[in-house]
């Protein structure tokens, strides 16, 4: 299920946000509990098994709270579930495991669709875009590599690890459906989702729903794209601005023109909750609102593309 040691310890720098965006992720609600537990334990579980029978579940991380927050999530669903847990190494070889035997071990893996685990993730990551979401989750969580660049320094970067390529092509196909365009690479022990790129490290994160990274790796682009000073970029920056304020006038004059009609009403919460925003950010980008609403941008886009047919169709 994964290499017996990871292939890239955190570094420790200033802006090294590998461990904050880990704290953000655990303390957010779950959209789909066992894509999460079953991607942590695609990166970070052996199973070991003599003569077909199962010898338990091992799990390792260099977080301590990856595997805390690992063990309350089981607990909630097997309250029964007794867990072994444990720390090894020293400095940055550190960490923190747990060991599970037994009956809960094996309902585990059912709950988590690992009895298989060649044929892929068992969940249905093109179409439920709930499942989509903890999976990547858990994949960070269990593997993941957030860093941004200091003063006066280049180096935007996040990865994640996935246990074989094939996995890998899959989630890079479904994520670019969704506006989030990475890039994969193989390697001996598994595979990786990556991008050097801060617009897309932006909407992973928008898409993840880690908010509060999301907002802060935005404000970073911002203040270092205000220093630039070659004029090809800084063109190139104007036109995209303007552009999206053009469009953003468009959903605000489109959701404006709805309320005025009454059309409204028949919209679903999140709806009015995504267009109540345009209107309150009317000057934003699609990715500060997904970051702000804590839901992915290509969410947010549909609902204010939407907005615009509607009132065309409604005569605006």
């Amino acid at each position: 299920m994964r290499a017996k040691s990871r292939s890239r310890c955190a570094r420790i720098s200033d802006m090294d946000k590998t461990r904050e965006l880990i704290e953000e992720i655990i303390s957010g609600e779950e959209p789909n509990v066992a894509a999460y537990l079953s991607a942590v334990l695609r990166v970070r579980g052996e199973i070991p098994v003599k003569k077909g029978t199962l010898g338990g579940i091992f799990a390792d991380s260099a977080f301590r709270q990856v595997i805390f927050d690992f063990i309350n999530k089981v607990r909630r669903i097997y309250p029964e579930a007794q867990f072994e847990t444990g720390g090894r190494g020293e400095g940055e070889a550190r960490r923190y495991y747990f060991e599970l035997e037994g009956k809960a071990a094996e309902e585990l893996l059912k709950f988590t669709r690992l009895q298989m685990v060649t044929v892929g993730s068992g969940f249905d990551l093109e179409g439920d875009e709930d499942a989509l979401v903890s999976f990547v989750r858990g994949l960070f969580a269990g593997g993941g590599t957030l860093t941004l660049p200091g003063e006066g320094e280049r180096g935007y970067y996040m990865e994640l690890r996935v246990p074989d390529f094939e996995e890998t092509e899959r989630l890079r196909t479904a994520l670019a459906v969704r506006g989030v365009l990475l890039e994969s690479a193989g390697r001996r022990a598994d595979s990786l989702l990556y991008t050097r790129r801060s617009e897309e490290i932006c909407n992973m994160l928008a898409f993840m729903r880690a908010g509060g990274c999301a907002v802060e790796v935005y404000d970073l682009v911002v203040s270092r794209n205000a220093m630039g000073t070659a004029s090809m970029r800084a063109n190139y920056q104007t036109s995209n601005v303007d552009k999206a304020m053009a469009k953003a006038a468009q959903q605000v004059e489109a959701i404006e023109f709805l309320r005025a009609k009454g059309e409204l009403e028949e919209e679903d919460g999140e709806t009015k909750l995504i267009w109540s925003a345009r209107e309150e950010h009317r000057t934003e980008s699609t990715a500060f609102l997904a970051s702000l609403l804590g839901m992915s941008k290509s969410k947010v886009v549909r609902r204010l593309q939407k907005a615009i047919d509607k009132a065309k169709q409604k005569g605006m």
